[in-house]
This record gives C-alpha cells, sequence and structure tokens, in this order.
C-alpha cells in the first residue's frame, strides 16, 4: 500500500473512532433511560398487568369483577383488586383473605401490608403505605356500573373505553373505593402522580403533566392532563355511542 494511501485510511479510521464516540455520547442518556425508566412507563407496565387479569378473570367467570364485593346484605366487604389477587400470582395472599368479612376487619387489616407490586404506581410516584393510585370508574354507563358485566356489553368498543386509570388520591388497595362518575357533574380528579417527559435525540427538553389508562382491550395509553372533557366522558362510559377520537388525548 502507498503512503498515500495509508495516510487516508488512517484518517478514515480516526474519524470513524470520532463518529463512534460522538455517537456513544449522544445516546448515553438513552442508554440511562432504559436502565432507571421513567415513572410512567412503570406504572404503564403495571397497567397492563392488571388489564391482563381482566381479562384472564373475565375468562374464567364469564364477566368482570364488581367494582366492590359485598355480602349477601349488600353491605361492601372489599375492592376488585383483591378480586384480581389469583390472577397477578397473589394466590397466597388471596388465601389468608377471609372472604366474608370486610377489607379492614381484624383479620383482613393486617393484609394490607401484603399489597402486590402491580398495584403500586413506582418510580418517583408518593402514596401513603399499602395505598394505591390504581382505580375503576363507577357510575351511569360506566364499565364498573354493576357487577357481572361482560365484553358484550361494551357496545362503544373495548378500544375506547377505560378500564382502569391512575387517579390522583390513593386509597388503600384493599377498600371498596374508587372513582364516581356522573354525567352531569365535573370530572373526577386523576393523574398527579407522573409527568412524561418530551424529549428530542433522548434529552429532556420538557415535561408533560398527565396519567396512564388502561382500556379494555388492554391497551395502555399516556392521556395529557389537562385531557379534552367531551372525549374523557366518551372513553369513560362504554355505551354512549359517541365518535370517539382518541388522538385528542394525547
Amino acid at each position: 500500500m502507498s503512503t498515500k494511501r495509508k495516510i487516508r485510511a488512517r484518517w478514515i479510521l480516526r474519524g470513524l473512532a470520532v463518529l463512534v464516540l460522538f455517537s456513544c455520547l449522544l445516546l448515553a442518556p438513552c442508554v440511562v433511560e432504559i436502565r432507571n425508566g421513567e415513572g410512567y412507563v412503570y406504572s404503564a407496565y403495571q397497567l397492563r398487568v392488571l388489564g391482563s387479569a381482566m381479562r384472564m378473570y373475565h375468562e374464567h367467570n364469564g364477566c368482570l369483577p364488581p367494582a366492590v364485593i359485598t355480602d349477601k346484605a349488600g353491605r361492601p366487604l372489599y375492592s376488585w383488586r383483591v378480586a384480581l389477587l389469583p390472577y397477578v400470582e397473589a394466590d397466597v395472599v388471596y388465601r389468608e383473605f377471609k372472604l366474608d368479612e370486610s377489607w379492614d376487619s381484624p383479620h383482613n387489616a393486617p393484609l394490607l401490608a401484603k399489597m402486590p407490586r402491580c398495584f403500586s404506581v413506582g418510580g418517583g410516584g408518593s402514596s401513603p403505605p399499602y395505598a394505591t393510585h390504581y382505580q375503576v370508574f363507577v357510575g351511569p354507563g360506566t364499565a364498573f356500573e354493576r357487577g357481572g358485566l361482560t365484553w358484550n356489553d361494551f357496545p362503544d368498543g373495548l378500544a375506547n373505553t377505560i378500564l382502569i386509570v391512575e387517579a390522583a388520591e390513593p386509597v388503600p388497595w384493599t377498600k371498596p373505593a374508587d372513582l364516581n362518575y356522573q354525567p352531569d357533574q365535573p370530572l373526577p380528579s386523576l393523574g398527579g402522580v407522573h409527568e412524561r417527559p418530551v424529549k428530542f435525540l433522548c434529552y429532556e427538553i420538557g415535561r408533560r403533566p398527565g396519567f396512564s389508562a388502561c382500556f379494555a382491550d388492554g391497551s395502555v395509553r399516556f392521556i395529557a392532563n389537562p385531557a379534552d372533557e367531551t372525549t374523557m366522558r366518551s372513553v369513560i362510559t362504554r355505551n354512549g355511542g359517541e365518535n370517539v377520537d382518541l388522538s385528542k388525548l394525547k
């Protein structure tokens, strides 16, 4: 090889080395993000777990669980979250519950400390011990308007109806407490747990407030907050007959 070709090859190698180094420095934040994860990413994963558990419950029982499990007299006992325990690999905790007693009975109250990880928003979200932000909507037209609903009761489409959402206020995870929705009243408070970063080449240039929601088809979306109210009401209900434009929730 001639001297000129050797010099040219040397410069090409040096250029490639500089390019690789520059690329590594540029993409370093991406690697850190993959390792550490964002709070909203963690929450979205847990919502997928809960959405899958809901679908398994439906498959095994022929319907969705009621938002509130009651005794024979109609008195509230505990939450749908307890009913999902066998479907989130928490059978041991489920078997410890006395299912004919309330969530805060002397026997069941200590089980609050055994909250499965899937009910924690994690990733920096702050909550009282053993409390969860993951709640469902109850009220006219919602997915948990009453017990015994099946996928056939979702004429608006599973992909257009919220099943589980991040509420602004956490509740003890076994307590039968969720979000009350009424068509003629303000929307329940949502979000405030995580913000979604706005990034350019993995570098954060801003934050977008919002909340994650699991839809009845198992998909999870991050919804900007404040969200378009008309669209939110249409995805909170399962049978409103609206023409849903999910792009308005981004």
